[in-house]
């Protein structure tokens, strides 16, 4: 057993520029795209609200073009994240849920950071000013809006809607039906193709009907309004926006930090790269396979599988797995696990798609993460899903590719540092054996001089059930892979990428009806 502190993985940006920060990044070298020719100098977008939500939304993506002042002293960022039984759950959203109480609970053995007597100035490493969103700046690039795409949604409409005797559930189903059918009329008659379409959310609707509570479980607006225009089938991702975001209502987040997010994520939905990671080998395939809940279903059986599949350029697809029965009570346990046939099909149906998003380039290595351990045929014949991962890939890949198996999972073993106030440096690799360890992908960081997270953190249980790779190494890519969330600016996740959305990803397929085939790649999703 022994203590090793990795290195922060390196980010390459435009101009060959490599550092380990995203927004200190991107001030100097601009998006990585700019480095392998796939730069886009615009970004087109269109916007589905209210008659004001669509004026002050203009508004507002005119202050993105401009510098916005950092203004936040004492600024912290919601990222960790907990796997529960083979299910990965999330305190990033700002709904309160059942989930992030659980989350919660796992924290009530630390001590909270005291922070009542310090002295806090701006730091500018962890909330850097914002640039200005234009082709001037180091961006290069600016958004554009072609007013005949927009579509108005009448507000005395959804006030009426609102303010009837109708049961929440009720409200909520026609107004995502609103919505629905002004995307549905957008993409009919478009005059020019947008890259992204804006959807702003006006408070009274967030406020009212955000999440409900019903017979069968809760129901999510913004996840079951996602699911209903990817029923669409339309090719232009969508982009759900509250309208006290835009108004600067919401506290949470300083307006620089807001506006690094925003144009970060609108900059990968338009199907180019903001950063890419140096030292992962560019054969390598990433693989996270999760599980997530059906909701509604009596005595919790049903389970879908979230295969989540990803590159060194962070380009991603997202494959759902048909819903399967897990049984507890037979199973004696609560961690559900694939069958044998399951597994294989999974696994090829996902690096099938990998190599045709990938330009026909085969990988000659793929690693997956898995939110449960491995069974294999000597542990339980029906569930020897080790057998058909490996068969699975190997029919897609021949028989020379390399795999890793790798579980990720929380860990039991809290690590505390004996001085100072910080809690331990994110990287931090407690090694039990050769194939096992504890790593820490949240924490104090360095660069910043300081621990930007909410909770303590939670360090990560990695074991490495079969493969050629060591647990330095894997531990190295698993820390690289926090750093490819493009759904934000920041400088780590608490999760791989590989990991990160499968929360989100099963909530919004929960709500499409079976038969239905999502799509794949990851920034629909977003």
């Amino acid at each position: 057993m022994k203590f090793e502190l990795l290195p922060e993985p390196k980010l390459e940006f435009g101009d060959n520029f490599i550092c380990d920060d995203p927004k200190k990044g991107i001030s100097i070298g601009g998006f990585f795209s700019l480095t392998n020719q796939n730069h886009r100098s615009e970004i087109r977008v269109s916007i589905i609200g209210t008659k004001n939500n669509i004026q002050d939304f203009k508004d507002w993506l005119g202050k993105m073009s401009n510098y916005i002042e950092a203004t936040a002293k004492n600024f912290k960022l919601d990222n960790e994240a907990s796997i529960q039984d083979g299910e990965v759950i999330s305190t990033d959203d700002s709904e309160s849920s059942d989930e992030t109480q659980k989350l919660g609970e796992l924290f009530e053995d630390f001590e909270s950071i005291k922070e009542d007597n310090i002295e806090f100035a701006i730091n500018k490493k962890l909330n850097p000013d914002f640039i200005g969103f234009n082709k001037e700046s180091s961006f290069k690039c600016e958004f554009l809006n072609d007013e005949q795409n927009n579509v108005e949604i009448k507000s005395v409409l959804i006030e009426a809607i609102l303010a009837s005797n109708k049961s929440l559930l009720e409200k909520c189903d026609e107004i995502i039906s609103t919505y629905k059918a002004a995307f549905q009329n957008h993409i009919e008659n478009l005059h020019t193709k947008p890259d992204v379409c804006i959807i702003v959310i006006p408070s009274g609707v967030f406020k009212k009907l955000s999440s409900i509570r019903f017979e069968k479980g809760k129901l999510n607006f913004r996840r079951k309004l996602k699911a209903e225009i990817l029923l669409c089938k339309s090719e232009i991702p969508v982009q759900l926006i509250l309208e006290d975001t835009i108004l600067g209502k919401k506290k949470r987040q300083d307006e620089s930090m807001i506006a690094w997010n925003f144009v970060v994520a609108q900059y990968y939905k338009s199907d180019s790269i903001p950063w890419a990671l140096t030292d992962i080998d560019k054969n390598s395939c990433f693989v996270g396979i999760s599980f997530h809940s059906v909701l509604g279903n009596e005595n919790n059986l049903k389970r879908s599988s979230i295969a989540q599949a990803f590159n060194r350029e962070g380009k991603g697809l997202i494959y759902v797995g048909k819903q399967f029965e897990w049984d507890t009570q037979k199973t004696k346990v609560k961690a559900p696990h694939l069958t044998y046939d399951y597994a294989k099909d999974l696994v090829k149906s996902v690096i099938d798609t990998y190599i045709v998003q990938n330009r026909n380039l085969k990988p000659t290595r793929v690693v997956v993460h898995k939110t449960t351990d491995f069974w294999n045929s000597s542990i339980n014949k029906d569930y020897a899903e080790i057998e058909g991962l490996k068969d699975g890939i190997r029919a897609a890949l021949g028989n020379e590719v390399e795999i890793d198996l790798v579980t990720i999972k929380d860990s039991a073993i809290k690590i505390f540092r004996t001085v100072g106030i910080y809690p331990v440096i994110r990287g931090t690799l407690f090694e039990i054996d050769k194939t096992e360890g504890v790593l820490y992908t949240t924490g104090y960081i360095p660069y910043y001089e300081t621990f930007p997270g909410m909770h303590m953190p939670l360090g990560k249980s990695i074991e490495i059930f079969e493969g050629e790779s060591t647990l330095r190494n894997v531990c190295n890519e698993i820390l690289a892979l926090t750093k490819v969330n493009f759904n934000n600016c920041n400088y780590y996740d608490g999760l791989p990428i590989t990991l990160r959305f499968a929360q989100k990803v099963g909530e919004i397929i929960q709500y499409l009806p079976d038969g239905f085939t999502p799509p794949s790649k990851y920034y629909f999703y977003m």
